[in-house]
């Protein structure tokens, strides 16, 4: 199995699949003559959601129908003054944890009990979280959306359909080694089977399906694959009164769950579960019939757009970030 996934680009590590993407930085960094050009991107953002970001700070300016009902909360909180803020919000159980500033699905927690959330933050690296009320709309994708900073418009440049992680009765295997041959979580397969109360040691039937990952991060296990076929100006539409909403908003992905693809394209029945700048990846490339030539093509590409984003800002007198405060972020974002 672990041979399997070295062979895959997609489950490669990120500093290691996108080693190739530093040569193409460096190239367009001496074309702007700045090291941080990318930061001049968004200005809504903090280092344009290059690192350090603060989900809530955008999130919080969306209309309160398109997000998950949000709470900003610290790490060192008491069990009693959490309980009080779930009870004054009316938030009921399951909850998603998740860091305010957190990348590529790291940190995050789908939590039960109280207990399970108290631990869940004591645990966690990060001193400022979101929790969030679960959306359980069975769908999700990932839209990766680019306006060039003096057009009424913008353009849909890649989609994502997920796959959340299940595993599927034979008739032949148990519960367990099911879970053992599923590549996706199969490096996590102690922390799912403590997890999921599932009865592992037996046989499970043909046909039986069983959901082990909610949460649709590729890191966690969910399949990503290439729906650009589902790109429409209806859609396009939709973004546009998105991104509308946030003024200083030109390059970035919605995560986006939904109800059904009709009622999306409506704008109803749906929430903006994450929203990403410039570190944002056209993530169809992760879809398993996707070569790594066809990938580095298109984060190439997408790099490019970032790139003459942040010339046309710069124009209208918007400045990248100096290079030795990003670097402390940087660094103080490693050292987490």
């Amino acid at each position: 199995m672990r041979f399997q996934r070295i062979l895959r680009f997609e489950f490669w590590p990120f500093w290691f699949f996108y080693f190739p993407a530093y040569f193409n930085w460096a190239i367009l960094a001496i074309k702007a003559r700045y090291t941080t050009y990318f930061t001049a991107t968004n200005p809504l953002m903090n280092n344009s959601g290059a690192l350090n970001t603060s989900k809530f700070s955008y999130l919080s300016k969306l209309p309160k129908a398109w997000v998950p009902s949000t709470l900003l909360v610290e790490k060192g909180v008491s069990a009693s003054a959490l309980e009080q803020q779930l009870e004054e919000n009316q938030y009921r159980f399951p909850l998603v944890l998740k860091p305010d500033n957190g990348e590529r699905g790291k940190g995050i927690h789908l939590v039960y009990t109280l207990e399970e959330l108290t631990a869940a933050l004591a645990n966690s690296k990060h001193q400022h979280l979101l929790l969030q009320h679960y959306c359980d709309y069975p769908h999700e994708v990932a839209l990766l959306y680019v306006r060039y900073p003096m057009e009424k418009k913008g353009r849909i440049t890649s989609i994502t359909t997920k796959d959340f992680c299940s595993l599927q009765g034979d008739g032949v295997h148990t519960w367990e080694e099911l879970l053992q041959a599923e590549i996706r979580v199969s490096h996590r397969w102690e922390e799912i089977k403590a997890r999921e109360k599932l009865p592992w040691g037996a046989i499970a039937e043909k046909g039986e399906l069983h959901l082990v990952e909610p949460i649709g991060s590729h890191n966690l296990g969910t399949q990503f694959n290439n729906g650009n076929q589902l790109n429409s100006l209806e859609l396009s539409k939709q973004l546009d009164a998105w991104a509308d909403q946030l003024p200083g908003f030109y390059y970035g992905r919605f995560d986006v769950k939904y109800q059904n693809w009709e009622a999306l394209l409506q704008g109803e029945n749906f929430q903006l579960m994450e929203i990403n700048g410039v570190n944002a990846e056209p993530t169809h490339i992760y879809d398993p019939s996707y070569s790594i030539l066809q990938a580095y093509r298109d984060i190439f590409s997408h790099m490019r757009i970032i790139y003459e984003i942040s010339e046309q800002n710069r124009r209208l007198g918007i400045s990248p970030k100096r290079l030795k405060p990003f670097l402390i972020e940087l660094i103080q974002t490693a050292l987490r």
